[in-house]
C-alpha cells in the first residue's frame, strides 16, 4: 500500500519522484558508486586513516575523527556505516559523523568492514571486531580512553553494532562498551518470511531490498542455522547489554523488529531509549535539515554524551 500521505512533508523532496532500483548482484556496481560517499575533511576537524592488517594478507581500513582542539584520552566512538551490507563505506556516513565529532569532545572511528555477497557474515562482523580490539591495543599510542567506548550504526551497521555487544557479553570481553545506538536496524532475519507491512516499506527502501540484503549478508533464506551475532533478533536473552538507544520510522519496514526488540531489552532489564518517528521511512536522515534528521541528532548526541559521561 502507497503510504505517501503519511510521509513527513519536509521529507518529500528527498522520496517521492526519486529513483528506487532494484537490489541486484548486476546493479551492485552501479549503486556503490552512487552511496561512496563525500570526503569526511574539514578544517576543524583532524582525519587520518589507518590500516589493519587481516590473516589473509588483506587490509582493513578505519578513518580516525577527531576535533583538532581536543587535548588528552577521549573517548571513542565505533562507528558502523549503512548499506544493507551490501553498500557503503565510511564516507558514505559523512554527515553523521561530522555533527557527532563537532558537538562531542570523543574520537570517532569508522569501520571499512568487507561487504557481502562477496563477503558474507562474518566478514563484516569480525573487521568490526578487530577495530574494536585495535582500539584496546593502541589506545595509549592514540589518545584514546578505552574504558568508554559507544558502539553506534545505522541501518546493516546498527545490526553489526547489536552482534558486536552480544558477542562481547557472552565472551565476557573486558570490552569497555558503555553503550549502544542504533538507528533503523535490521535486526531478524525471520521478518522477511513474514507478511509485508502494510504501511511501512512502499517508500525507498522495501521489503525486497531487505531481503536482497539479507540472503546476501547470509548466503541464503531461509535457515534454521543463523547465529544471533549476524540476527541479534534470534538473541535467547539481551540481559547484560549495555544502554541503548533506537530509533527507527513509522514507515520504515523494519519497525516491527525494532519496536519487539526495544521491549525485549526492557523487559530483560536493559536500559532503553526508543524513538519512533512519524512519517519517517528508511534513510530518512539523508535529508539533513528535515526537523525529523535534527531530532534523531540531538536525540543520539544526548545519548552518547550520557553514555560517555561527557
Amino acid at each position: 500500500m502507497r503510504t505517501n500521505s503519511l510521509l513527513d512533508p519536509q521529507l518529500s523532496s528527498l522520496f517521492e519522484g526519486a529513483p528506487n532500483p532494484a537490489f541486484t548482484l548486476a546493479a551492485l556496481p552501479m549503486l556503490r558508486k552512487a552511496m561512496a560517499g563525500t570526503p569526511i575533511a574539514r578544517e576543524d576537524l583532524h582525519v587520518a586513516e589507518h590500516y589493519l592488517d587481516r590473516e589473509d594478507g588483506t587490509a582493513l581500513r578505519i578513518v580516525v575523527i577527531r576535533q583538532r582542539s581536543i587535548t588528552g584520552p577521549a573517548p571513542v566512538v565505533l562507528h558502523c556505516h549503512p548499506g544493507g551490507w551490501i553498500l557503503g563505506t565510511p564516507e558514505t556516513s559523512t554527515s553523521t559523523l561530522v555533527d557527532i565529532a563537532r558537538n562531542l569532545p570523543c574520537v570517532l572511528i569508522s569501520v571499512d568492514y568487507r561487504l557481502a555477497p562477496e563477503h558474507p557474515y562474518p566478514a563484516a562482523h569480525d573487521d568490526v571486531m578487530a577495530a574494536l580490539q585495535w582500539i584496546r591495543l593502541h589506545a595509549k599510542a592514540h589518545d584514546f580512553d578505552d574504558r568508554r567506548i559507544m558502539l553506534v550504526g545505522e541501518s546493516a551497521g546498527a545490526n553489526i553494532v547489536a552482534g558486536i555487544a552480544l558477542r562481547c557479553r557472552d565472551e565476557e570481553i573486558d570490552d569497555g562498551i558503555v553503550g549502544l545506538s542504533m538507528v533503523y536496524s535490521p535486526l531478524d532475519d525471520r521478518t522477511t518470511s513474514r507478511p509485508v507491512h502494510p504501511f511501512a516499506g512502499s517508500i525507498g527502501l522495501g521489503a525486497e531490498h531487505i531481503r536482497f540484503a539479507w540472503a546476501s549478508y547470509l548466503g541464503n533464506l531461509p535457515s534454521d542455522n543463523v547465529s544471533s551475532y549476524a540476527s541479534p533478533g534470534r538473541a535467547v536473552g539481551l540481559r547484560g547489554l549495555p544502554p541503548v538507544f533506537l530509533a527507527t520510522g513509522a514507515i520504515d519496514p523494519v519497525i516491527d523488529e525494532n519496536l519487539e526488540f526495544a521491549q525485549r531489552l526492557i523487559r530483560d532489564g536493559v536500559s532503553t531509549n526508543l524513538h519512533v518517528f512519524a512519517g519517517a521511512p528508511h534513510g530518512f536522515d539523508r535529508a539533513e535539515d528535515a526537523q525529523v534528521t535534527v531530532q534523531l541528532r540531538k536525540l543520539r548526541r544526548e545519548h552518547l554524551g550520557r553514555c560517555l559521561a561527557l
